[in-house]
């Protein structure tokens, strides 16, 4: 291995806090900023190994933490909104766009989150569109399929992605079916 240039750089939790805070002003897209500052968490991680274990590492360490923590938290929200709206307009695409990024977990949290934003009349009817959407989309899939039990969603001109986004949201409204 051969020796090459390198820099020091130095970082102060205020340092830190202000740029986060200027960069988070600045960005137009919260999902991007998020993914920005996790890997802005990493980079502090990786680079910063020698100081790993001092009470300043851990200083840095616990404000990236905290910075991150609060825009994962204004992502949630920011897909909780749209997926409100997304299901308010029975909108299958927009539901997959949001389905699709996020842990099944992550997912589960912000439906329940809409869900409880939702009137009783909103709420049967994604029940009642949800349940269609799945038995069709099933049966459409079944239908195009050479083999028993082995449905054929590609076949049937359906996107698996909004299968599954689908059928999550059917399973969370619509336990029994």
């Amino acid at each position: 291995m051969t020796d090459s240039p390198s820099i020091n750089i130095t970082i102060s939790s205020a340092e830190l806090k202000k740029f986060c805070r200027d960069f988070l002003k600045r960005s137009t897209d919260i999902n991007k900023a998020h993914h920005t500052l996790v890997t802005l968490e990493t980079f502090i991680s990786v680079f910063g190994q020698s100081a790993h274990g001092t009470p300043e590492y851990q200083e840095i360490a616990t404000t990236i933490k905290t910075i991150n923590e609060q825009s994962r938290q204004a992502l949630l929200e920011k897909n909780t909104l749209d997926l409100i709206r997304a299901l308010s307009q029975c909108n299958v695409i927009a539901l997959t766009a949001i389905h699709t990024p996020l842990s099944r977990n992550g997912f589960y949290q912000i439906l329940q989150t809409a869900i409880s934003q939702l009137t009783d009349d909103d709420i049967r009817l994604i029940m009642i569109w949800s349940a269609n959407w799945v038995k069709e989309a099933r049966q459409l899939a079944d239908n195009a399929s050479e083999y028993p039990d082995a449905p054929d969603f590609i076949k049937a001109g359906i996107s698996i992605e909004e299968y599954q986004s689908m059928s999550d949201i059917d399973r969370v409204l619509n336990p029994q079916s």
